[in-house]
């Protein structure tokens, strides 16, 4: 049984690394699509892409290391650590770029949209508000930034795990 849960958990690290990967690449993308927006359904495109190919990740386990046969709760494990694990290469690479390269270009190109949202009849509290969000996120640093990138990638693996799970378990 050790032999088993070592293997899964070898190979759920192996693909959630390609995984995060593949959201290290939705990240730059995402963050050239703030200064051009044509590319950012490249972006979108990544994100509905990104549970099936981790839901594809599975079933190349179950095949290979399970005699194409896997129980939903080893399944389900290994969709939590394969998300866990892209998650926490997405979060360093998203710390780095925020710490050492950026250098306010992100924050710009919020100010920037917040600013053309100003210029059109929106209403004195949708200009507050935009002007209070600009606010915050001026205030945040990179490791704020990180934990709440991580933070929310955690959120939303704990409902995509389960389901990709369903998707991936065997009798």
């Amino acid at each position: 049984m050790n032999k088993g849960n070592n293997a899964l958990t070898q190979a759920a690290m192996k693909y959630g690394t390609y995984l995060g990967i593949l959201w290290i690449a939705a990240f730059a993308i995402y963050i050239k699509a703030l200064t051009t927006p044509e590319i950012s359904l490249i972006f979108l495109l990544i994100l509905v892409v990104s549970p099936i190919y981790a839901g594809y990740l599975g079933i190349k386990y179950r095949k290979k290391e399970c005699g194409n046969r896997l129980n939903f709760i080893s399944s389900w494990a290994l969709m939590i650590i394969i998300y866990l694990c892209a998650s926490l290469l997405s979060a360093i690479a998203c710390y780095i770029y925020f710490q050492y390269m950026d250098n306010g270009v992100a924050l710009s190109a919020f100010k920037e949209q917040i600013d053309a949202y100003q210029a059109m009849n929106i209403g004195e509290e949708m200009k507050n508000a935009l002007t209070e969000t600009y606010n915050i996120l001026a205030n945040l640093s990179a490791g704020d930034i990180c934990i709440q990138y991580f933070t929310s990638n955690i959120f939303v693996s704990t409902i995509l795990a389960p389901l990709t799970a369903l998707a991936v378990y065997k009798k």
